[in-house]
């Protein structure tokens, strides 16, 4: 190196280090709040807060309020914030690579002018000001937002890291899935078996190629004191939450569970459960049930027999007859508010054994009919009676107490509620027979083997139409959007952003008295809302 060149690097290293010394150092980014982040991501991803408050927004000029999983941010912006220019709208990209930077031109149409870069307060006006960091105002599909001071705070705090942590139970190589089920006592051979056909269904979406080269996994809790007779001491469904699940599948219920308020926090859908009793769920609940629980079925008994005989129903009193408890208390209000709703003379309720059946009056003035819901031992009862009397009046029932032992000679007596599909709706098990072929898996308990194929084939489908980027919030979209989706053992499933069960309606079914099958005396009867 010649002098001059040494000198020349002595000067550039001098000035440098003068520069670097009198340069004030920046100040370090303020640390994403990781909690704040989460209870963030509901707002954005479902438009209800961590409190279940909905988020609201109005939309420029009109003011036309959005609200809910309408006013979510992901509709439009997507779950990874990247914007879309579907639909002739063109949404633009909020993540942080993109409006942590300045712009020196217009991208497309969705800017007319440069711009700096966001600042954490001019990202707070766009959001609920609707002007751009540049002054600009910004669009009519832009709502403007109505947000406190901590959701204010938790949805920024989840803007700022926006794309860079995935959901739970997503990596870039699997897709992690839960199931509660119980594993050991009384209902542990069920269990096994229903986790068995999940995995099943999983291989073969694995064998080709997975979701979006993602392969699927399953994750199983035991569920046995919660499902059992066993008293509650865990809970499956919030150790899978914390484990870190994309979504629950198949799991086993009763009923509603305390877990499902941590369900909802989070944001993670429970797929067709294998409820015992059917199952119903709010609008924006995040549980997906493929059958209607039992006051849902005495709701359409109702609905059946207004459409049918409605004058008659007019001058003949209806009773409700159930064995008690919550179960037969929700099956006689169901009925009540039906007949209220439909403006018909309220039911007359009677509770077994503690009341007795008034036969001598039955006998001059039967009534339309009697819906019954409770245990097998009081609807032999309830039948018994009629038959001891000869009276003859028309029982109806859900299908899980059509027992061939309880009804004996009654078959002509008693009517079933059937959400499952007989005759023309009755689905074509072959492919599912083949299926358990394949995997060399044995029948055992039937029922809940098909309800957990049914669980994985929706879950499959719909984390397929969610895509690449998939998350809880666009997991829940798609199964909301649904329609008619065929399981291969059911009735075609529609769900929707209000309708949480997928088959919505039964059929009239008796008994054969020769093969103890059901055999349907009705048409499919829709469940009207």
């Amino acid at each position: 190196m010649t002098r001059g060149a040494s000198r020349a690097r002595w000067w550039l290293v001098a000035v440098a280090s003068v520069w670097l010394g009198c340069k004030k150092p920046e100040a370090a980014p303020t640390p994403v709040d990781p909690l704040a982040a989460k209870r963030g991501r509901a707002l954005f991803q479902r438009g209800k807060s961590a409190r279940g408050t909905p988020l609201t927004g109005f939309l420029a000029p009109e003011r036309v309020e959005l609200s809910g999983e309408v006013a979510a941010c992901a509709r439009c912006h997507g779950p990874s914030g990247r914007g879309s220019a579907e639909g002739g709208v063109e949404v633009p990209d909020i993540s942080p690579g993109a409006l942590g930077h300045s712009r020196t031109r217009a991208v497309g149409e969705l800017e007319d002018r440069s711009r700096p870069a966001y600042t954490r307060e001019a990202l707070l006006r766009a959001i609920t000001e609707g002007l751009s960091v540049s002054g600009r105002t910004l669009g009519v599909t832009m709502p403007r937002y109505v947000l406190n001071a901590e959701e204010k705070d938790e949805l920024l705090a989840y803007l700022e890291r926006l794309g860079e942590q995935p959901d739970p139970g997503i990596s870039p190589t699997t897709l992690t899935v839960g199931a509660a089920l119980p594993l050991t006592g009384r209902l542990g051979p069920l269990g096994q078996e229903a986790a068995a056909v999940v995995r099943a269904v999983f291989a073969e979406a694995n064998a080709s190629g997975g979701i979006f080269r993602r392969k699927l996994e399953l994750v199983v809790e035991d569920d046995a004191a919660t499902v059992g007779a066993a008293p509650l001491t865990t809970d499956a469904t919030t150790r899978l939450l914390e484990r870190g699940v994309l979504a629950l599948v198949a799991s086993m219920r009763r009923g509603p569970l305390p877990s499902d308020v941590k369900l909802t926090e989070e944001g993670a859908p429970l797929i067709l459960p294998l409820a015992l009793n059917g199952g119903t769920s709010d609008a924006d609940s995040p549980v997906f049930f493929l059958y209607p629980d039992e006051p849902s079925l005495a709701r359409l008994a109702v609905q059946s027999l207004a459409r049918a005989r409605e004058p008659e129903l007019r001058r003949k009193s209806l009773f409700v007859v159930h064995t008690g408890g919550d179960t037969g208390r929700a099956w006689a209000e169901a009925a009540r508010d039906e007949l209220a709703r439909r403006e018909l003379r309220p039911p007359r309720e009677l509770t077994l054994p503690g009341q007795s059946l008034p036969l001598e009056r039955w006998a001059t003035e039967p009534p339309l009919a009697v819906l019954y819901s409770g245990t097998p031992e009081g609807l032999d009862t309830l039948l018994r009676a009629l038959e001891s009397r000869n009276l003859d009046v028309r029982v109806l029932a859900p299908a899980s107490l059509a027992i061939p032992e309880v009804v004996g000679h009654s078959t002509g007596r008693v009517h079933f509620l059937y959400p499952a599909g007989l005759g023309e709706r009755a689905p074509d098990l072959e492919d599912f027979t083949a299926f358990m072929k394949r995997h060399d898996l044995r029948p055992g308990h039937t029922a809940f083997q098909v309800g957990a194929y049914a669980a994985a084939r929706v879950l499959v489908e719909a984390l397929t139409r969610a895509g690449a980027e998939v998350t809880r919030a666009s997991l829940t979209q798609q199964l909301e959007a649904l329609r008619d989706f065929d399981t291969g053992v059911s009735p075609p499933v529609t769900f929707g952003a209000n309708q949480r069960i997928g088959i919505q309606g039964a059929q009239l079914a008796a008994l054969d008295p020769t093969t103890g099958q059901l055999v349907a005396v009705s048409g499919w009867i829709p469940l009207s809302p």
